[in-house]
């Protein structure tokens, strides 16, 4: 069912417009003049760091503890599945929008915890020894090991619509008969169409128009220049090390400096999404603790893509580690909640469409990529396209 998976998930995604990845011109717009890196510069050495938060989930503790120690099993984490769903915070008011946010991350989550364990069954039983046998009690075995493990009451917490649960839960004793079988007509594949079928019947955050004029402004709205007028350089040298440029370790570190001092939640997201590409490991805590300031940014979302894609390619860009999208996931909600309290404070009808957008967002996939599991290939559109202005990408040919 490989195929009619990532199909039925690109479909999903398809109900948004988004603009936000490899849009670009015929004739790439000219960049203005380069303007003076001031943020390489030594005088950011002095400055006192400004801390948002006290992350915790995403410090360097809270990473690593989302892997476990020592396993047997690429399944395996530490997380519980019951914390990838969306509770909105207490603060939350009980509004249209907040249930229509729960509803619909929550029935997207439940598929997504379908598919993990699918993948894994997958990728278990293919194995890479290609001496073993596989038999169907072995079959059997890892997709009962690696069943999703959401308990009914999670469910009619997590999704307040009768008919949402009953789809839910035929879908759950889907997998719970899937004995191997994932060609097109099978019970379990039936299960899965049906179950995504369904999602357009639910109401949605932005209107077909509205949606229309995101696509239409989104880099107007989204251009970081207007936020970091020297940001074009940086990106490029992080494209093709422009002019030969490769940033020093001091460099790096300035950087790294006044990042940490930046108050500005704008400029100090522009800024740490740069600096990943260069050093994951130093700049991961700078993301988290944005993703866990609950402080909103028009750059939230690609800063919650950027982070787990560099977390996990941190711990193994390989399809036989443990995928960790259970943690993800939970610092996925908190991003939700900070959108969620931007919207009903401005009726931001942008913030809306990036929500939705952060809602279909894919789980990493274990087989996402030619060289591993889908970090990689997201870490790699990040860097050369995705978020990055029309007006830096190579023109296309006529």
């Amino acid at each position: 069912m490989t195929r009619q998976v990532y199909a039925i998930l690109c479909a999903l995604t398809a109900l948004v417009l988004c603009s936000c990845g490899e849009s670009r011109s015929k004739k790439a717009a000219p960049t203005e003049a380069d303007a003076p890196l001031s943020f390489f510069s030594d005088a950011n050495a002095g400055l006192e760091p400004y801390r948002l938060c006290e992350a915790v989930l995403t410090s360097e503790e809270g990473m690593e503890s989302a892997f476990p120690d020592e396993t047997d099993s690429f399944f395996e984490e530490t997380t519980l599945e019951e914390e990838a769903f969306y509770f909105p915070a207490a603060d939350i008011k009980d509004e249209s929008l907040v249930r229509t946010v729960q509803l619909r991350y929550n029935y997207v989550a439940l598929f997504n915890r379908v598919i993990h364990s699918y993948e894994w069954f997958q990728r278990a039983s293919t194995g890479i020894d290609e001496e073993e046998i596989t038999t169907k009690k072995d079959t059997l075995e890892w997709i009962r090991y690696a069943r999703p493990k959401v308990s009914e009451s999670v469910i009619r917490a997590a999704l307040p619509d009768a008919g949402a649960q009953a789809r839910a839960n035929r879908l759950l004793k889907a997998y719970d008969r899937f004995d191997g079988d994932d060609s097109e007509d099978s019970p379990f594949s039936t299960a899965v169409n049906r179950y995504t079928e369904a999602l357009p019947e639910f109401p949605g955050l932005a209107s077909e128009e509205e949606t229309d004029r995101f696509e239409e402004r989104f880099w107007d709205w989204y251009d970081k220049r207007n936020v970091v007028p020297e940001i074009d350089t940086l990106v490029r040298i992080n494209m093709f090390e422009y002019k030969g440029t490769k940033p020093s370790d001091k460099q790096l570190e300035n950087l790294r400096r006044a990042i940490e001092a930046e108050k500005d939640i704008d400029r100090r997201t522009v800024l740490a999404l740069e600096y990943v590409k260069f050093d994951k490991w130093e700049a991961l805590p700078l993301l988290g603790e944005i993703l866990e300031s609950r402080i909103y940014t028009k750059y939230l979302l690609e800063a919650w893509l950027s982070w787990r894609a560099n977390v996990q390619m941190y711990h193994s860009p390989s399809s036989f580690s443990v995928i960790a999208n259970n943690y993800y996931d939970k610092v996925r909600c908190i991003c939700l909640d900070t959108m969620v309290r931007h919207c009903l404070e401005s009726e931001d009808k942008n913030a809306e469409c990036l929500i939705e957008n952060l809602i279909f967002c894919e789980i990493v996939h274990r087989m996402g990529s030619l060289a591993g599991n889908s970090s990689f290939n997201t870490c790699a559109m990040l860097l050369n396209n995705m978020f990055i202005h029309p007006r830096l990408l190579p023109e296309e040919e006529e």
